[in-house]
């Protein structure tokens, strides 16, 4: 065999066992590539079952539905809770700089839902940062709150402070 190679070296030369190799090469890259596609496509028929049966039981749509109102529900504080959120809010306006004058509260009853909504509007003064900050705290504080209007007034161009009126609503559970 090893004579037999010899000759075939010597009739066809260098560029024949170059051109073996890289056909050799090449067969070997070819089956090692394949396996690595046969294994990734294992993988993901394995994905796609595992899915499937997770779609398979997950419970009806409708019913999770009204759990996770019920849980929305059971989340939202009594009234009780809008004296702790106001108090939230009154110390982060201290923290952060911000003056708040006399406030309007008001709590609002929507026929026989299970909400009820707390209306507050504060007269606030401060720098833009100031209150920007202040607000950002009360929302990160205060899940139940959301604001519901802001607006601001600059008593002239080179003022830094800032009067806004915000008008914040916290959402309560009704008795």
């Amino acid at each position: 065999m090893v004579a037999w190679l010899r000759y075939q070296l010597h009739r066809h030369g260098w560029p024949a066992v170059v051109g073996l190799v890289l056909i050799i090469g090449a067969v070997g890259l070819q089956f090692a590539g394949v396996e690595q596609a046969r294994t990734r496509v294992a993988e993901l028929r394995a994905e796609a079952v595992a899915q499937r049966q997770r779609q398979a039981q997950q419970p009806d749509p409708g019913e999770t539905a009204d759990k996770r109102l019920a849980a929305f529900y059971d989340s939202l504080p009594n009234a009780d809770g809008a004296l702790e959120a106001i108090e939230t809010i009154h110390r982060s306006a201290g923290e952060n700089g911000v003056k708040l004058a006399t406030g309007e509260y008001r709590l609002v009853r929507q026929g026989s839902t299970k909400l009820q909504r707390y209306q507050i509007n504060l007269p606030a003064r401060a720098s833009y940062p100031h209150l920007r900050a202040w607000l950002a705290d009360v929302m990160n504080a205060v899940p139940t709150a959301a604001l519901s209007d802001i607006s601001f007034q600059r008593e002239d161009i080179g003022s830094d402070t800032v009067e806004a009126s915000v008008r914040l609503t916290l959402f309560l559970r009704a008795p």
